[in-house]
């Protein structure tokens, strides 16, 4: 039974593939059709996102086998059925996160009903807006200069649903289209079915994503795409691979632009390990043993990505950013920017080095203690846990500890592989010995120097070290010990994972409960004609649109500060937005 198994996916991998090849087709569409069409003062539109999908058709028509029915069948089918299912779960469940209510959905609100941020600021915008949203706080920073790629997918997919909830299935794409071309690639490379199925789902089980994947927090993109920034080193590495070399080459293109367009830190991170690796391909050419061919296009490739990323999709943001404030990376880097990090770090990382706090971090309980948290940071023996930890590893932005209540142990346990399983994997093939070696010793330099790697969110790529321990494991079939160990190891691994799974699934249950609550109980006002709906909120901007697209209400006052009276006050997305009706004439 198995084997047939086995030999019906054997036959339909190469469809597998091109399903996730497709879901990065439309990822990409979708932001690089809105990007241009800002450039000719146009904003987005409902047909931005029916023209993405037909282009995703039409190439994949292309790259799969275009003489079988099957495959070609799968290949269009199976990632259509992703999008449509990923928008409907999405479409039920809120947000309730800060940086998915303050600024995540205000700058995909804001793009879907008509901003074009090349031409406006975000403030100019809300100022000749029918219907202010007010924003306040330091959020207009970080609309107005941060990078946009994901509130562009999200807001073509808002606009063509209505429903600002739909946009953040970005998410539940990508974990998709992780597995499909994780779960693909080490079936071609005759892999167990079973060793490919759970590595594949530890893939895109990392607590970061599972924490993550029903909110607007856009850190799981930085672990996606730059896990396929470093999949795609080993994917050119294959000479028999279905896909040709431009395909192949396409897709890295694809990769990149979208990763300088995610978010800042992304952009640096696969520039750091796309360097590696160059610098690994020039010396290759120099001893003969590297095709002069793909390195050529290989070069013109990640030069062409890098322009359009910058130039193209990111035109509203670097060269914007160069020009008006002199840094690209504004208002990070820049002497008058916004220093976000310090009152997010607990009081005990103050004038630590970065890998002091890396260490404190990584041998504390899970915890989100902040800079005027009252605790403690607790130091912890690996695999050793406490109730309050179980409690706390849901969150989406845990600080202390936040790769799951385990990983210390499974990281030493990791490294512990690494050193015993590298040396057979170097005699046997040196090649993927230095694909693993490099991105390895990138991150471990990143450790001493970058001082964001002390938390989980912003230090995703410390993840690869246990994947390529699974790896590892798995290449050493003739040790039976190590053969058995590589499941145990899986299992502890996807015990790690599901806790942070559950913990997040369950706090986005109850936040929902709570907000459909609130809104039956506006369903059951009497409503007057001359009464505004008044909206109170300091943080939770974003949150208008929920408004918005759940009551279809016209007359709102949004007011950027909480209300002095609490009287017949009804709340909405955890306290940070409550409203009522006043008699009073719509301003």
């Amino acid at each position: 039974m198995l084997e047939n198994l086995r030999k019906k996916i054997s036959e339909i991998y190469p469809s597998i593939f091109c399903s996730a090849f497709f879901l990065l087709l439309f990822i990409f569409f979708n932001i690089l059709i809105s990007s241009v069409f800002f450039i000719f003062g146009i904003s987005i539109q409902k047909s931005f996102l029916i023209i993405a999908l037909i282009l995703s058709i039409f190439f994949t028509y292309f790259i799969c086998k275009k003489n079988d029915l099957k495959n070609l069948s799968i290949a269009i089918v199976l990632p259509i059925l992703i999008i449509i299912f990923s928008i409907l779960l999405n479409g039920k469940i809120f947000d309730y996160t800060w940086d998915g209510n303050s600024y995540q959905k205000a700058t995909t609100g804001m793009l879907a009903i008509g901003w074009n941020p090349l031409y406006e600021e975000l403030e100019e915008f809300d100022d000749e807006s029918e219907e202010q949203i007010n924003i306040g706080d330091e959020s207009p920073i970080y609309i107005n200069h941060y990078a946009k790629g994901s509130n562009i997918f999200s807001a073509n997919i808002y606009k063509f649903t209505g429903n600002i909830e739909t946009g953040k299935c970005i998410n539940t794409i990508v974990i998709a289209m992780l597995f499909l071309f994780t779960f693909s690639f080490l079936i071609y490379k005759k892999k167990s079915i079973l060793f490919s199925f759970l590595f594949s789902l530890c893939v895109v089980t990392y607590p970061v994503v599972c924490t993550q994947f029903l909110t607007n927090y856009i850190d799981i993109l930085v672990y996606g795409f730059l896990y396929l920034t470093i999949f795609m080193f080993f994917v050119f590495e294959e000479k028999e691979f279905f896909l040709s070399k431009k395909a192949v080459l396409f897709m890295f293109f694809m990769i990149l632009a979208i990763s300088i367009n995610i978010k800042f830190s992304l952009f640096g991170f696969v520039g750091i390990y796309c360097l590696a690796y160059y610098i690994w391909y020039v010396s290759r050419i120099i001893k003969g043993n590297l095709d002069k061919k793909f390195f050529r296009d290989f070069t013109l490739v990640a030069i062409f990505s890098v322009l359009t990323g910058v130039f193209v999709i990111g035109l509203s943001v670097y060269p914007k950013n160069f020009i008006e404030h002199g840094n690209p990376f504004y208002p990070l880097y820049d002497d008058n920017g916004v220093d976000i990090m310090s009152q997010n770090e607990p009081k005990e990382f103050e004038r630590k080095t970065p890998i002091q706090k890396f260490f404190i971090s990584f041998f504390s309980e899970s915890s989100d203690l902040l800079e005027d948290s009252k605790e403690s940071i607790k130091l912890k023996i690996p695999f050793a846990f406490s109730k309050d930890e179980l409690w706390s590893t849901g969150l989406p932005d845990l600080r202390l500890s936040g790769n799951g209540i385990f990983f210390s142990g499974i990281f030493i346990i990791s490294l512990i592989i690494i050193v015993i399983c590298f040396k057979d994997l170097y005699n046997k093939n040196s090649i993927e010995c230095i694909l693993f070696l490099l991105p390895l010793i990138v991150t471990t330099i990143m450790i001493f120097f970058l001082h964001e790697a002390w938390w989980a969110r912003y230090f995703p790529q410390l993840y690869i070290f246990v994947l390529f321990a699974l790896i590892l494991l798995n290449e050493n079939k003739n040790n039976i010990f190590l053969n058995i160990f590589q499941y145990v190891f899986i299992l502890i691994l996807l015990i790690n994972n599901y806790l942070a799974f559950q913990n997040a699934v369950r706090r986005s249950y109850e936040n929902n409960v709570i907000c459909n609550v609130e809104f039956q109980k506006y369903e059951s006002i009497d409503k007057k004609e001359n009464e505004s709906f008044v909206v109170y909120t300091k943080a939770f901007n974003g949150a208008k649109f929920n408004i918005i697209d759940q009551t279809n209400e016209k007359k709102i006052i949004f007011i950027n500060q909480y209300p002095e009276d609490k009287t017949d006050i009804n709340t909405f997305f955890g306290g940070k937005v409550e409203w009522r009706y006043e008699n009073e004439e719509v301003r």
